[in-house]
């Protein structure tokens, strides 16, 4: 490299440097600050997203509501205390094919859950997205609420942005997108950071891999590493620590060398695991005819209640900890103390999940995985009583996030986020995590020669 292409950072606003024997290079200058439009898109942004965090709760709310009359009012009225098998299969053969009708409507149903993040859903096709997500949710099938969530965000921004802010509506759709996500995930910051990097990435569509590989994950390895001088190793508890309690998992605030190799393991298997479950499931959605879509959504229902009513006979564990997104579970998954059932609990979990995304019921694809990631570390601190859970589970749920979404800062919040109050040494397993999922991701596809889906789009049915 010569010395014009080693020049330091541009000089300041507005100057002009000389640089003998170089030619000169004009420095762009800023545009110049619009005061009362950036304030006007503040308020915008602020207006959707108060209108996009109501309608998100209120369609939760109404989720929840239907959830519970279907699955628990209903079977009541017969004097059961659980949803006998016929019912579950019922339930979810009649969601498969609700589904079915949605997609056929205007809008067909939002995007598949396999489809990258997108901002993009107009009024136009909100109807269709809420019903095939709702009859999803309500009959249980294996995805999250996340994607109807941002759908609704996304409908009210472009709704808003007409007129003087018609420029403007792809910003204010991530807006709403992030406000509405946030009645779910909860913590703003990781919201942001999801709604960031899925900006970034698909602006970048053909430089994905580049993008998260090269200047991305190496950065994310840095700063879990780098954050050991903070929590300590060992013996040594670091230069600060702050440990906090988590519900029945114990504080965890310097990370203990003997919970390292089953820490990267718990990682590994998650991510490998999930990363093979949704290529899976996306060869099955290539495979699948669009005219077999009903029958396919019917039995695909079929196929994940018969997953969940075989291991419920196995383990005795209630039928939530598999089907449903999984999010209300955690707590369930984390006291079951039977390895066996743990590791049934991720199998039967995998499978109904990998079945539901490659029919094509409508949702999100993140809070399945989450669980799958839990079950698989509780699961190996059932094995190896010595280790801790906290920094298992902090890489499940980073490994199994990475390994979806292929988004390492998001994937290695979510884990510190689910795990923080039991210290902040969790915030390396979750790193750790999240660098074996998005590897992973990438590894398999190298493998089996595929390209994954955020780079091939199947055509919207």
């Amino acid at each position: 490299m010569g010395p014009c292409a080693a020049r330091p950072l541009a000089p300041p606003r507005g100057a002009r440097q000389a640089d003998p024997g170089c030619p000169s290079s004009p420095t762009p200058e800023p545009p110049p600050l619009r005061l009362r439009a950036e304030l006007a898109l503040v308020a915008a942004g602020a207006g959707v997203g108060i209108a996009a965090s109501a309608a998100a709760y209120a369609f939760t709310v109404l989720a929840h509501e239907a959830e519970a009359f279907v699955w628990h009012t209903v079977p009541g009225w017969w004097g059961a205390e659980e949803a006998p098998w016929w019912w579950v299969l019922a339930l979810l053969a009649i969601g498969g094919a609700a589904v079915a009708a949605a997609i056929r409507l205007p809008g067909h149903g939002g995007h598949h859950p396999l489809d990258p993040l997108s901002f993009d859903i107009r009024p136009s096709a909100l109807p269709s997205t809420l019903l095939a997500a709702l009859a999803t949710l309500a009959a249980g099938a294996v995805v999250g609420p996340e994607a109807p969530l941002m759908a609704i965000g996304t409908a009210i921004a472009f709704a808003v942005a007409r007129g003087a802010l018609e420029g403007v509506a792809p910003v204010l759709a991530m807006c709403g997108a992030a406000a509405a996500l946030g009645v779910v995930i909860g913590n703003p910051m990781i919201t942001a950071i999801l709604i960031l990097e899925g900006a970034v990435i698909s602006a970048r569509v053909a430089h994905r891999r580049t993008v998260v590989l090269v200047h991305l994950l190496p950065v994310l390895a840095a700063l879990g590493a780098g954050y050991l001088i903070r929590v300590g190793v060992g013996t040594w508890t670091g230069v600060s620590s702050h440990p906090l309690e988590l519900g029945e998992i114990a504080p965890y605030p310097t990370l203990l060398v003997r919970d390292l190799l089953p820490t990267v393991a718990v990682a590994v298997v998650t991510a490998l695991l999930l990363t093979m479950t949704t290529r899976a499931a996306g060869q099955l959605r290539r495979r699948l005819p669009p005219r077999l879509a009903t029958a396919g959504l019917v039995v695909g229902g079929l196929v994940v209640g018969g997953i969940a009513l075989v291991v419920r006979a196995a383990t005795g564990e209630p039928l939530s900890t598999v089907l449903f997104s999984g999010q209300n579970d955690l707590g369930t998954v984390l006291a079951i103390t039977s390895a066996g059932a743990l590791l049934l609990v991720a199998l039967g979990k995998t499978l109904a999940y990998g079945v539901s995304l490659g029919v094509g019921f409508r949702g999100g694809a993140i809070f399945p995985a989450i669980t799958v990631g839990v079950a698989l570390a509780t699961a190996a601190h059932a094995v190896m009583p010595g280790t801790s859970v906290a920094p298992l589970a902090a890489a499940g749920v980073g490994a199994a996030v990475g390994a979806v979404l292929g988004l390492p800062f998001t994937s290695a919040l979510f884990g510190l986020l689910l795990l923080s109050p039991s210290g902040e040494a969790v915030t390396v397993a979750a790193a750790l995590g999240a660098v074996a999922g998005v590897l992973a991701e990438a590894w398999v596809d190298d493998r089996l020669r595929v390209q994954p889906e955020d780079e091939v789009q199947a055509p919207q049915h």
